[in-house]
């Protein structure tokens, strides 16, 4: 089950009064790779330190984060299992953060974009470095493992600057 791009504006709240639930809009729910929802989040946490880079070790403790989080997700699972799973997590990863990045590189000029989307829009070098260099690797047919280990180093040192 994947649970697709919950936003705020997709939850209705009844009024204090009514003591309602929460009604959910759209929630985009539908079926894919268990790694589509880390996937996301870890696309949306390396473009925001990238937008918004985190003062001292902040990088270092969002990108090990991230690692260590995907290691306890993946314990246990077989060698192959596990290679091609990390292998899938750096796919969706990069297909996620070319979606929203093209999304904010083509909204039309005068459309009011959030303070987070003009950051993502000033680093998008950054990011396409990070991108170019990420693919490159999936393109040498790079174990999941590595492929893994690549890619964080890569968003580390694009949010290194």
């Amino acid at each position: 089950m994947i649970f697709g791009d919950l936003k705020p504006e997709h939850v209705l709240f009844p009024d204090d009064d009514a003591g309602g639930r929460p009604a959910f809009l759209d929630p985009g729910l539908s079926l894919g790779h268990p790694a589509m929802d880390l996937g996301k989040l870890i696309s949306r946490l390396v473009l925001h330190v990238l937008a918004v880079p985190p003062q001292g070790a902040g990088v270092r403790a969002v990108v090990g984060g991230i690692g260590q989080f995907t290691d306890t997700t993946t314990h246990g699972m077989t060698s192959a299992v596990r290679a091609d799973w990390l292998w899938q997590l750096v796919v969706l990863w990069l297909m996620d953060t070319v979606n929203i990045l093209t999304t904010y590189l083509t909204a039309p000029e005068g459309l009011p974009l959030p303070e987070h989307a003009r950051a993502v829009i000033g680093q998008a070098d950054t990011v396409c470095t990070m991108l170019e260099r990420t693919s490159a690797a999936l393109e040498s047919k790079a174990e999941g493992p590595a492929l893994w280990r690549l890619a964080l180093d890569h968003a580390a040192t694009a949010a290194g600057r």
